[in-house]
């Protein structure tokens, strides 16, 4: 009865859903015509069609901006110069510079799932020359007349900012640009190439010294706003959508009026963001000081140009050998960015912004240790809420077994009452909030391992379930309605649809969540009694 009722499909969305593929197919053509062509940024580019989606064309490795490098690298970075003659963008291109992290984590849960480690996928090698982005689009063909207008989906991808790459295959972009939307995956400088700054550094007022990695996707934006129109694409309908790290990262252009009129909506899946604290300046300066001089540099006049001689590879070893573990995100530096993400939003144009966001069951239940016990959960809240420890004990004494106890605090502290402190004033402020929570488990004794893990949404989003993961009919009704919401919420600002369940506004004082698992429905937010004591619901 479940799945008969998520099947359901009003009359008018399986008809425009229609009419956009007989468009596209008839405007496209197939693989067999001649290869898509457009013109953007300057350049005369060839890309290729999709295999998985008929009618979409795929323009891979397209430079967003110059090279990183040399006397580039730890500055903002500069547009890319046009190249003459025609442009093939069928490959995708390096990812940026970074440890095997991201290639580690897929491993790992591949193998939980019975999978092997050598079928994850991998990037097209690494490299500090990695600004590229990828367009997936359903309106080009052999010769576009831009008059397609479709909105536009902007991927930013997570990995702690210090991993992850534009084009993991839960990221290909075919069958959700079939669905009408233009998609582009971006990618942007990780770990201590991204997110670095040492006190030799000059600022000016047109040259930071901090947040690289960030300032690389607000060149992407740019980028989409002034080429998108060639790929089919409404530069006045653009939608940053992010997972963990990446949802953090686009949620600070959201506070900041330098994304005013770049994003104009947001979906933010996860992020790996309180909202409320930022590290400063003088935290970076100091790890990048501890970084240089494992490298061997002191603080002198030219540490600078001696870092930037550093090969890559030798600065990434240094930055985990010195600081293993670290997560990687911005700073207040007092010129990008000024204060935390939270204080802002009123005081912005984000406040207007529409915004989906929600969290997965059990974000942090695969990164706690299998062996904890009790004394490591009072350890926790005394680490965390030592002033609201019994009460907080309280809520989870249900929990037998301590590590599921953790993964809620840590979860909830973490993600998920962050994730409804901003929808609350986004809301509250006169924009627009809608928020989910994620709940389906893969069947088998992965699932059961793992649950609702962090990052198991995303397969859904872009219908892209690795050949390990098991997916059952459920699954797939699933991802009919996840992308169904995604779609609709880039096209309108609203996720609602005729043929779905109903999705309310997300308000401090009527908080209402709704449900994506084996059944979609509203729910009361759950442990919105953990979030009273963590940070107000």
């Amino acid at each position: 009865m479940i799945t008969s009722r998520l099947n359901s499909r009003a009359s008018t969305a399986l008809l425009y859903v229609a009419l956009i593929y007989i468009v596209s197919v008839a405007h496209a053509g197939s693989p067999d015509t001649a290869a898509p062509r457009t013109h953007a940024n300057g350049e005369d580019l060839v890309g290729g069609w999709s295999d998985l989606a008929p009618g979409v064309a795929v323009f891979k490795g397209m430079p967003f901006a110059a090279p990183p490098v040399g006397e580039l690298r730890w500055r903002k970075p500069r547009p890319h110069t046009p190249r003459a003659g025609e442009q093939p963008a069928t490959e995708f291109a390096a990812a940026c510079m970074q440890t095997g992290y991201i290639i580690d984590w897929y491993a790992d849960v591949a193998e939980v799932f019975g999978g092997s480690r050598e079928e994850v996928g991998k990037p097209n090698g690494y490299s500090e020359d990695c600004l590229y982005l990828n367009v997936w689009t359903p309106a080009v063909g052999a010769g576009l007349d831009g008059a397609a207008k479709l909105p536009v989906m902007v991927w930013f991808h997570g990995g702690s900012n210090k991993s992850g790459w534009s084009y993991e295959p839960n990221y290909h972009g075919d069958r959700l640009a079939a669905r009408g939307v233009v998609v582009v995956t971006v990618a942007y400088r990780l770990g201590p190439l991204g997110f670095f700054s040492h006190p030799a550094m000059q600022a000016t007022p047109a040259e930071p010294i901090a947040n690289f990695g960030w300032i690389d996707g607000l060149l992407a934006l740019q980028w989409v706003q002034a080429n998108i129109a060639a790929f089919g694409g409404d530069a006045n309908n653009v939608t940053a959508f992010g997972e963990s790290s990446g949802a953090g990262d686009l949620t600070e252009f959201l506070a900041h009026d330098i994304g005013a009129g770049l994003i104009h909506r947001a979906i933010a899946q996860s992020p790996a963001s309180d909202f409320t604290t930022v590290n400063t300046l003088a935290d970076e300066q100091r790890n990048g000081l501890k970084i240089a001089a494992t490298l061997g540099i002191d603080n002198a006049h030219d540490a600078m140009s001696r870092l930037r001689a550093v090969p890559a590879e030798q600065l990434l070893e240094a930055a985990a050998r010195t600081l293993p573990g670290r997560y990687y995100d911005v700073v207040v530096d007092n010129q990008t960015i000024h204060s935390p993400t939270l204080a802002r939003l009123e005081r912005t144009k984000a406040s207007t912004i529409d915004l989906l966001i929600g969290t997965n069951a059990d974000e942090w239940y695969m990164y706690i240790d299998e062996g904890s016990n009790a004394a490591a959960v009072d350890q926790w809240l005394i680490d965390n809420a030592p002033g609201d420890a019994d009460v907080l004990h309280a809520q989870v004494a249900d929990e037998s077994n301590p590590r599921r106890a953790l993964d809620r605090l840590e979860t909830a502290k973490s993600m998920l009452c962050p994730a409804r402190r901003a929808a609350a004033r986004i809301t509250a402020t006169g924009g627009r909030a809608w928020v989910y929570q994620f709940t389906r488990q893969r069947p088998g004794p992965g699932g059961e391992q793992l649950g609702a893990y962090h990052g198991t949404e995303i397969p859904y989003v872009f219908d892209m379930h690795d050949a390990w993961l098991p997916t059952e009919d459920l699954d797939r009704v699933l991802t009919d309605a996840v992308m169904d919401y995604w779609v609709q919420f880039a096209r309108s600002g609203d996720p609602n649809l005729p043929g779905r369940p109903a999705w309310p506004l997300y308000r401090a004082e009527q908080p209402a969540v709704m449900e994506l698992g084996d059944e979609i429905r509203v729910i009361p937010p759950f442990d919105a009694a953990l979030c009273r004591w963590l940070g107000p619901a």
